[in-house]
């Protein structure tokens, strides 16, 4: 149980010389599709530490234009026909010999190809692809089940059973869209009910990119595993994703060099995820750092640790933040989740008040505060 780490196009060094220092509470790490040239040392160190290691074949994002994987053998210059896939399994065959070829030789777990699911024959696609990739691998195999919340909750012990009847025991589960700081109580409690479908049935589940509600899904017993980028990926709007994709480029601009996302700075206290010109702010305001700081790992030579490295400090807050919780009895992990909760609510509600730089928007709390109330009783809630 733990966290997993999806690593992007500069991440490897840093996670190979996180992991060499044998942190608690990290389950796995997945390589990317276009960069994982760049990242065998972080995986020789996360096979180390024996945790797994993944590789996102990331079919979902080659349906439409804008993005290409021209070092992989199931690109072929243009976008994949889903519904081709749906109806031709020699065409399937092909795709999944093509996805294994892909894999690196440090993938402990191999990962079919998927795509988005929001109706029947979505997920029947998804879930031949996943048997006969479990059928034809030689490793054990976990899908990624990229759904629409609204269709997943409606549909969960259905997904799920079928899911295990394919032979699938190890799943990331994706809902979109899902994260931020503005969901509502029902909706954490679809994303809740969800999950328990599928850990009810015996699955070792896995909640995609889903930070602090992620978190509170592992501790409350909903997940065994969430995960998260290095600063970055802490939710799934996978539309919104497509649309930017596939949207014209924008004329570049030479004076502003950009080397896609930049991970941002993670404030342990009050949960919070924030651009590097906040953050720095933040901790450096003498009357609040000492909240909201980190005096873990590399932070523990300056205040401004956070800061200083974003990317470092995040792999260590966020490992040993679910190492802290899974080394309680499992009996007291959702009750000090919640006490962990109203903290950070409180904090966020004390730098509105009296810390919010200029210009800055009030911190938002709906997400924390849904948390808070959300049942955790497995009941579905669809709205």
């Amino acid at each position: 149980m733990g966290v997993e780490f999806r690593l992007g196009r500069q991440d490897g060094h840093k996670v190979e010389d996180f992991l060499a220092r044998e942190p608690a509470g990290v389950s796995a790490i997945t390589l990317s599709a276009r960069y994982m040239r760049h990242q065998a040392a972080a995986a020789e160190a996360a096979m180390a530490l024996d945790a797994d290691v993944l590789f996102d074949p990331a079919t979902e994002r080659l349906i439409a234009p804008g993005f290409e994987l021209d070092a992989m053998p199931y690109w072929h210059g243009v976008p994949m026909d889903v519904d081709r896939l749906k109806r031709d399994a020699g065409a399937r065959t092909v795709l999944i010999a093509e996805v294994l070829d892909a894999h690196p030789d440090v993938a402990t777990l191999v990962t079919p190809p998927h795509f988005y699911v929001d109706s029947d024959g979505a997920a029947e696609l998804n879930i031949a692809l996943a048997e006969e990739t479990a059928q034809r691998g030689d490793r054990d195999t976990r899908p990624v089940l990229l759904a629409s919340r609204a269709y997943a909750a409606k549909h969960s012990v259905a997904l799920a059973s079928a899911y295990l009847a394919a032979g699938i025991e190890r799943l990331e589960l994706r809902l979109t869209p899902v994260g931020g700081d503005d969901e509502s109580v029902r909706k954490l409690q679809s994303v809740f009910a969800t999950c328990h479908a599928f850990t009810a049935v015996g699955i070792e589940l896995t909640l995609g990119l889903s930070g602090n509600v992620g978190h509170a899904a592992v501790a409350r017993g909903h997940a065994a595993h969430y995960s998260v980028g290095v600063g970055l990926c802490e939710q799934v709007d996978y539309k919104a994703a497509l649309s930017r994709q596939i949207a014209p480029p924008k004329p570049a601009d030479e004076s502003k060099p950009r080397f896609g996302a930049i991970a941002g700075i993670y404030l342990p206290g009050p949960m919070l995820l924030v651009g590097r010109k906040v953050g720095a702010a933040l901790l450096a305001d003498t009357d609040i750092r000492t909240k909201i700081g980190c005096r873990l790992g590399g932070c523990g030579t300056s205040i401004n640790g956070p800061a200083n490295d974003p990317r470092d400090h995040y792999l260590h807050a966020r490992a040993h933040e679910v190492s802290a919780t899974l080394a309680q009895p499992v009996a007291w992990r959702a009750n000090l989740e919640q006490e962990r909760l109203r903290r950070a609510v409180e904090l966020r509600s004390l730098i509105n008040d009296h810390y919010l730089p200029d210009g800055q928007h009030p911190l938002k709390t709906r997400t924390l505060k849904s948390l808070l109330d959300a049942r955790t009783d497995g009941q579905a809630q669809t709205a």
